[in-house]
């Protein structure tokens, strides 16, 4: 049998071949080559250095921005801070003017019951009631009573933070020395009286409407076994587990004299005949 025979190209075919293969010489086409790399490398300079000019001119528009918004913060801050320290002023002299008026009236109630026996009589009773309200001040032995806020929360925490006085703390040991036979309290100087409330706004204390900053002085005037009552009562057992718990500090020391202030203002609610109340 015979075996089958390969076809060989044409030589002239393949010369042909060759020729269209090899129309471009091999130099031309590594310049062309070069030639479209420096291309594609030149735009993706320009590319880049665009980018970059576009992140500094936000970044420098931010800055500005900053910038120009800073002092108006900071005037607003300082405009705040003077509106405060304005008001406190004021404040501090209407304490004062007050403290006038209520001396003023005090020596006109006592010249218009001097007197007889039965207006000296009645001008002492409504001292000793004056003292009872609040209204004048007290001495006497006593105990002091300071709560202080314990270590601040880690930064980054939370919640609120319950190692600061609370005006519920400042409203235990007050109700806790009552409780034990004082007669008269005061708060950082504040008296307590009927018509004072114990509340908070935001991280403040207030006590009778008056801000407060810590620590929380609580000044006692009682008998002298006020503060063995106090020392064992339910008001001590639950501060000793805010000072374990949450590191609030508190300290009970007795005096032998301690004097708590008058409020010096006896607010007038209703009057009927006879009798004001």
């Amino acid at each position: 049998m015979t075996a089958p025979v390969r076809n060989e190209p044409d030589a002239s075919l393949s010369l042909l071949e060759r020729l269209v293969d090899d129309a471009l010489d091999p130099g031309y086409q590594e310049t062309a080559d070069r030639g479209e790399q420096r291309t594609v490398d030149w735009r993706h300079s320009v590319a880049f250095a665009l980018a970059i000019g576009v992140t500094a001119a936000l970044a420098a528009a931010a800055v500005l921005q900053v910038q120009s918004g800073a002092p108006s913060a900071g005037r607003t801050r300082a405009e705040l801070v003077d509106r405060v320290v304005q008001a406190n002023e004021e404040v501090a002299a209407l304490d004062i003017r007050q403290g006038d008026l209520a001396r003023r009236a005090e020596r006109l109630r006592t010249a218009a019951l001097d007197g007889t026996s039965s207006n000296r009589a009645l001008a002492e009773e409504v001292a000793a009631l004056d003292v009872a309200v609040g209204v004048a001040p007290m001495s006497g032995s006593g105990v002091e009573v300071t709560l202080s806020d314990g270590p601040p929360s880690p930064a980054g925490t939370d919640g609120p933070d319950l190692a600061r006085v609370l005006d519920t703390d400042v409203q235990l040991v007050v109700n806790g020395l009552f409780a034990s036979g004082a007669e008269g309290v005061a708060v950082n100087g504040q008296r307590i009286t009927a018509l004072s409330p114990i509340r908070s706004a935001g991280e403040a204390v207030l006590v009778g409407f008056r801000p407060l900053t810590p620590p929380y002085l609580v000044a006692a005037v009682g008998p002298e076994d006020m503060t063995d009552i106090f020392a064992t009562s339910a008001t001590r057992s639950q501060l000793d587990q805010l000072e374990a718990s949450y590191g609030i500090g508190v300290e009970v020391v007795p005096q032998d004299s301690v004097t708590v202030p008058g409020r010096g203002d006896l607010q007038l609610r209703y009057v009927t005949k006879g009798k004001t109340s």
